[in-house]
Formats: C-alpha cells, sequence, structure tokens
C-alpha cells in the first residue's frame, strides 16, 4: 500500500481511504499530504466538498483503496466550486506522528484520538509530549476542560484534528 500511496501522493489525486474493519462500506475521501513506513497524513474532505480537518492513519489500517470513482470526481468538483482549502502540512520530524502532534499543536487545534479502534475516545488539545507519550488537554461534550490524559503512542488507531466533530466542539469550548 505505501507505495501506491505515494504514487497517489505524487499526483495530488484524491483518494477512498477504508481503515473500519466494523463497516468495510465506510471510507474517507482524503488528499495524502505525506506517506512514511507507518502512518499516513491526509487531508479530509467531506461528503459535501467542505473542509474536514486532518487525518493520521496507521498505514496497517488501510484494507482499501479506491481511485478516479464517479464519487471521488462529485467531491473534488464540489471542492473547488466552494473553494475549498487545507493549509500545508509540514513535516519537520523522523516521525509522522511527531510532526501530526506538532502540526495540531501549533496551529492550536483540537484533536480526537483513536484508541484501539474506538472512534474520538480523547479529545482536546496536546500539551506536550514526554518520550513515547503524549499529553491531552481534554475537553468534554459540553466544552469544557476536564483534566489530562496521558496516552502511549502505540495505543493510537488513529487520530484526526480540525474535523467536523471537533470544530463544533470547539466553538462551544471558546465560548465558554
Amino acid at each position: 500500500m505505501k507505495k501506491q500511496l505515494l504514487n497517489i501522493m505524487e499526483r495530488k489525486e484524491l483518494v477512498e481511504l477504508y481503515s473500519d474493519t466494523e463497516d468495510l462500506r465506510k471510507f474517507d475521501v482524503v488528499k495524502i499530504l505525506n506517506v512514511s513506513d507507518a502512518f499516513i497524513v491526509a487531508a479530509n474532505i467531506a461528503s459535501n466538498g467542505m473542509y474536514d480537518g486532518y487525518r493520521l492513519l496507521y498505514l496497517d489500517k488501510i484494507h482499501q483503496m479506491n481511485i478516479n470513482t464517479k464519487y471521488i470526481k462529485k467531491i473534488k468538483k464540489l471542492y473547488v466550486s466552494k473553494k475549498q482549502k487545507h493549509m500545508e502540512f509540514i513535516d519537520g520530524n523522523d516521525d509522522l506522528l511527531l510532526s501530526f502532534l506538532d502540526f495540531a499543536h501549533k496551529h492550536h487545534f483540537m484533536v480526537s484520538v483513536d484508541l484501539f479502534n474506538v472512534h474520538g475516545e480523547v479529545q482536546g488539545f496536546i500539551k506536550n509530549l514526554e518520550d513515547d507519550i503524549f499529553v491531552v488537554s481534554m475537553v468534554n461534550e459540553v466544552g469544557e476542560l476536564d483534566g489530562e490524559a496521558f496516552i502511549k503512542s502505540d495505543a493510537i488507531h488513529a487520530m484526526s484534528c480540525d474535523d467536523q466533530h471537533v470544530s463544533d466542539l470547539m466553538r462551544i469550548f471558546s465560548e465558554a
């Protein structure tokens, strides 16, 4: 998969990525921003063609990808016509996970962390990194700070930042 993802990234194509083993029909439409031996970083696009944040996924969790589908063409047309844009992802580390964490921290994006294939188990702001553990200032469902989570890097299934779910939570947080 890595070779194909690198080719798709170089051609700047959109791709349907399938990584949910619980629902084999579920996928995300993304633009691949970077690929390492362990992870990919992608710009997510919602089904209505709108910006939907960024996603970090374990390369091994991707079980299928589709390119050049009619659905992708529709999403791309919507994305362009709605003048949507993702900011450039700068990879400043040898480890793509650390680059993603730095990116989210630098831009003060709220993150949603999927642990052991449980979606959105922890959400909040990246506080700091300590060896193979990173610290998240957690935000609860009503937009209030709610303690800190110390998460081992190898427990991460995936992570997103600035997507529709957490951007709504961010609005509630900033109004509190």
